[in-house]
């Protein structure tokens, strides 16, 4: 009796034990074969290059913004002056072909600026109602950058803000820019693959990036009113080419 007692602990021991382990056979076995192998197998190894690529490309369209200040210690006087200024800068320039959508009012603020008992001569202030409208003028044909600052000094415009040349498809120079960036990065990674005696199995990833092509402002050009009266000579832009840069980044795997 105590001899079937013995044994019946010792069975009794053992079904955890065998419970646990046709637990482990079960998921081993719902683990297929390959991932397995794949989960042993090492990460293949990689080359990595980057390619940069650029182009240049002449603009073809000019953003020229002009500021119209006028002030008055009456508001309707104020606010009629500039729109007065405004009427003719439209008119000059309707005459340049550009109207519509090629000039835009981008801001239009009216304020109020206390005139004090004693104005300090040393600082040109303006006081009362001061009226500021910004404009930007916009055009397909670079070389009517002079002619539109011109129609905007004879119009008695207080500041030119910025001339900035730039492109109408930015885009089809950024695929270009692309492009390029690709072939240098093909190149590189094929003379690097020479060189180690490798080769090249398959492109394991790519990152690119393009750089927005932004307009080329140049200097700004501060007038006045009062330089229309001896505004003689015509005033002449001349733009030069915008480049567009490109990078791409390539992963490729390698093998002997």
């Amino acid at each position: 009796m105590a001899h079937e007692s013995g044994l019946a602990c010792v069975l009794g021991t053992m079904k955890p034990f065998t419970a646990a382990l046709a637990a482990l056979i079960v998921l081993a076995a719902a683990v297929p074969a390959g991932a397995q192998i794949a989960a042993a197998r090492p990460l293949p190894p990689i080359l990595n290059v980057t390619g940069q690529g650029s182009v240049d490309r002449a603009p073809d369209r000019v953003v020229v913004t002009f500021t119209i200040t006028t002030n008055d210690d009456n508001a309707t006087r104020a606010t009629s002056a500039n729109n007065a200024a405004y009427a003719t800068l439209a008119a000059k320039l309707g005459g340049l072909g550009l109207s519509g959508a090629a000039v835009r009012t981008t801001s239009y603020n009216v304020n109020y600026n206390l005139r004090p008992p004693k104005p300090d001569p040393a600082y040109a202030v303006r006081y009362g109602y001061i009226v500021t409208r910004s404009v930007r003028v916009t055009s397909d044909r670079t070389d009517q950058a002079g002619a539109i600052v011109d129609a905007g000094v004879a119009s008695g415009i207080t500041e030119v803000g910025s001339i900035a040349f730039t492109l109408r498809d930015p885009r089809a120079a950024q695929r270009a820019a692309l492009a390029a960036a690709v072939a240098d990065a093909d190149a590189q990674a094929r003379t690097i693959a020479e060189a180690a005696h490798v080769r090249i199995v398959r492109i394991a990833n790519i990152s690119s990036n393009t750089y927005p092509v932004g307009p080329r402002p140049l200097s700004v050009i501060g007038r006045t009113a009062s330089m229309a009266s001896v505004q003689q000579v015509p005033t002449e832009v001349q733009p030069s080419d915008l480049t567009v840069n490109a990078t791409v980044s390539f992963s490729y795997e390698i093998a002997p």
